[in-house]
């Protein structure tokens, strides 16, 4: 059996039992996804078209929406799904294309980077912008965004979907740059960047890019007070870490993988204690997702002044 068709049939089963008030929310016709074209329906009537050329994209939703439990709808809290211009939109009405879905549970859904019901007049920089949702979600709150993503391939999705939500894109600036020391670095092209790392060694396709520091980062932007700054860099954050500017700001939070660098001084202890010699004496430690690792390995770190 092909890798793709024990995937499909996988992610058939891993629903086949799971309920939504008390109802079963799975897929009625699992056969279908072994063709190149047809419509897939759930129990709940939903139904979703496909073809050669978007059955991956197509998929990638109805897996997304099952495995959070959404069911498409015109209700004030429900997301809505445009398969004619392949639009999802977030129940706060944020829109994305259906190929670049990602990440957006987290940042929508379960808000991880969640920072205060009111940003206005508040500046946020955040790194590993990836697909645009985090610029995106700091922007609705009211924040001015300053963003940067070094994939090339996500940078492109993060500026198609920034576009695709006109009242927010003008508080964003995004930029095609890594996150850490000044210069240029060789950074690894992935099919989906959110879990590229330039500490991963297996990776064949790397480009040039431009790499930037926080201190560069300030003072080129004319950023006087910054507010927040949020990393998701996969281990560059130990380098960032290093940077005495991050004590202009008064929250930080970052997305920690000292297991990227396998070094045994670099660890989360590490990072929190670089964190209170810049000032900040508030610190929460949480897990972003149902993954299953340790919080000594990958978690988020978020500490305030």
């Amino acid at each position: 059996m092909k890798p793709g068709i024990r995937f499909m049939l996988f992610k058939y089963l891993e629903f086949k039992g799971k309920t939504v008030d008390g109802k079963m929310y799975t897929i009625k016709n699992p056969l279908v996804m072994l063709r190149k074209k047809g419509t897939i329906e759930l129990t709940n009537g939903d139904k979703f078209t496909f073809n050669k050329d978007n059955k991956e994209s197509v998929l990638r939703v109805i897996f997304f929406a099952l495995n959070n439990g959404i069911e498409f709808g015109n209700g004030k809290y429900q997301w809505k799904f445009d398969p004619e211009n392949e639009i999802i939109e977030t129940h706060q009405g944020i829109r994305f294309k259906m190929q670049t879905i990602g990440l957006l549970d987290e940042t929508f859904l379960y808000q991880i980077h969640f920072s205060g019901l009111d940003l206005r007049g508040k500046t946020v920089i955040t790194a590993g912008a990836y697909i645009g949702d985090t610029p995106l979600f700091y922007s609705y709150y009211g924040a001015k965004v300053y963003a940067f993503e070094p994939d090339p391939n996500s940078f492109e999705k993060a500026k198609e979907n920034i576009l695709l939500n006109p009242t927010l894109k003008d508080n964003i600036i995004l930029k095609n740059y890594a996150i850490g020391k000044d210069g240029e670095i060789e950074f690894p092209i992935e099919e989906d960047s959110g879990g590229s790392s330039i500490y991963k060694v297996n990776v064949r396709n790397k480009i040039n890019v431009k790499s930037i520091s926080i201190t560069t980062i300030l003072k080129e932007f004319n950023i006087s007070e910054p507010y927040l700054l949020d990393l998701d860099i996969k281990g560059s954050e130990f380098t960032v870490v290093e940077d005495a500017s991050i004590s202009n700001f008064q929250r930080v939070r970052i997305e920690y993988s000292p297991y990227l660098l396998n070094q045994t001084d670099k660890t989360l202890e590490f990072l929190i204690q670089k964190l209170k010699y810049y000032g900040f004496t508030k610190f929460r430690v949480f897990k972003h997702n149902n993954l299953r690792f340790d919080l000594t390995y990958h978690g988020t770190l978020e500490a305030e002044k």
